[in-house]
């Protein structure tokens, strides 16, 4: 297929570059309601996304458009062709500056993973097992599991002479946990990884489970107008990474981030400074990778240190723009801990959040906030569950004073602080 691709991509005369990503996907799932395995399929699929671009010019202005499609495997020459013609005719109407494609280069690192050796059917089995070996608390269970295990073979080659490939496995886990109390709650859930580390499962549907039975038995979030608040597990990195958003090349470029390279991103702060770097190699993520979606090599990139920006990460086009050196687009972000435990933060009254409906942090305006499905609440002396109400704030407002906790956290593409502790943010709680 690839070669009928090609063929159609160099004898189409409008094509100034392109680029095929191959993609070769050799799957496994499984499908449970509560412990009983519903349904059990395997995949084995491949398909080519081929990205056309044109340049032309207009009233004397140049240009650059491109245009992306999907070829599919048993496509004849004749169809393949066809599809081509199609996108590079849609490239034709899409007015871009001009930009370069990436070149060749040598990828600085590489990714590994136990779940490559061996095969993907013996894995899933040893990781359901550990789903469901913690699944025994009274009071909470696992309603509807859905776990997936996918070998990927990534080829990406393009008309500049970049040829590329890597492996990598990815596994997701769907969960949706049910709990008893004064009503019945269900809490849903999402773990990705690309490692299998036995016990790290485990210990998450541990905390699954225990965060459904505190949801279950939760009370009304007070009123409090405004107070200390720390965001927690998936919060924190939600939180965390309005800082990455904002120092990409493209957010630069097109005006959504004011960020400067030299200049603090935090203003004049007195709480902890932020180190961010950028990790494409992160042991487990689920995102790592040595080339990005163009086939640009990798590095580990610092971009943030106490605060001060360093420099924009971007792909080669938006890096172009701005006349700075392409990092490419790296998906995994790390952030250095603070020097306060979680004991020390949860001192004196406060609210911790750990679950949103949905957290929503505005990478514009430094807008944040989210309505409360599990939190608990600390007047100083007691500490409870709460859910209900919500939280809101700007960034902008708080990050002066931001705390980090010392203890961490991994997720799909997060290392960094469990907990980021802000001041004065808004609570619009539950009157009772």
């Amino acid at each position: 297929m690839l070669r009928k691709i090609k063929k159609a991509l160099e004898n189409t005369r409008e094509i100034s570059d392109w680029k095929v990503i191959e993609t070769i996907k050799e799957g496994h799932e499984l499908y449970f309601i509560r412990q009983e395995l519903d349904m059990n399929r395997a995949k084995n699929v491949s398909s080519y996304n081929v990205t056309v671009y044109r340049d032309f010019e207009e009233a004397g202005k140049k240009f650059r458009g491109s245009a992306q499609t999907t070829i599919h495997p048993g496509m004849s020459e004749g169809e393949v062709k066809k599809r081509i013609e199609e996108s590079t005719f849609a490239a034709g109407f899409v007015k871009n500056r001009p930009y370069p494609i990436a070149e060749p280069s040598e990828a600085k690192g590489s990714i590994s993973s136990g779940l490559q050796k061996g095969e993907i059917s013996d894995w899933i089995v040893e990781i359901a097992s550990e789903v469901f070996s913690q699944d025994t608390k009274k009071g909470a269970y696992l309603n509807s599991t859905e776990i997936y295990l996918t070998k990927v073979h990534t080829h990406i080659l393009n008309s500049r002479g970049v040829d590329v490939q890597f492996d990598a496995v990815r596994a997701f886990i769907e969960l949706i946990v049910t709990a008893t109390g004064e009503e019945e709650v269900e809490l849903y859930h999402q773990l990705r990884f690309s490692d299998y580390r036995p016990g790290s499962i485990s210990k998450k549907v541990t905390e699954f489970l225990e965060e459904a039975l505190n949801r279950a038995q939760a009370k009304p979030t007070p009123a409090l107008g405004t107070a200390p608040v720390l965001l927690v597990s998936e919060p924190a990195e939600d939180f965390l990474s309005y800082y990455v958003d904002n120092a990409s090349a493209r957010a630069v470029y097109e005006k959504i981030s004011t960020f400067k390279i030299g200049e603090s991103v935090q203003g004049d702060f007195v709480g902890d400074g932020i180190t961010i770097t950028l990790d494409p190699f992160m042991p487990e993520s689920y995102y790592s990778a040595p080339y990005d979606g163009d086939g640009f090599a990798l590095n580990r990139e610092q971009i943030i240190v106490n605060g001060k920006l360093l420099k924009y990460w971007g792909d080669v086009r938006y890096s172009h723009y701005l006349g700075v050196e392409p990092t490419g687009n790296i998906h995994n972000f790390s952030v250095e801990p603070g020097k306060n435990t979680l004991e020390t933060l949860r001192e004196g009254p406060h609210l911790e959040v750990a679950l949103f409906s949905a957290f929503n942090v505005d990478s514009v305006t430094g807008d944040f906030g989210g309505e409360i499905r599990l939190g608990w609440y600390c007047d100083g002396k007691e500490r409870y569950p709460i859910t209900g109400g919500s939280i809101s704030g700007n960034i902008n407002k708080v990050q002066k004073e931001l705390l980090l906790s010392k203890e961490t956290q991994k997720s799909k593409r997060y290392t960094g602080p469990k907990a980021v502790k802000l001041l004065n943010v808004s609570v619009s709680g539950i009157n009772k």
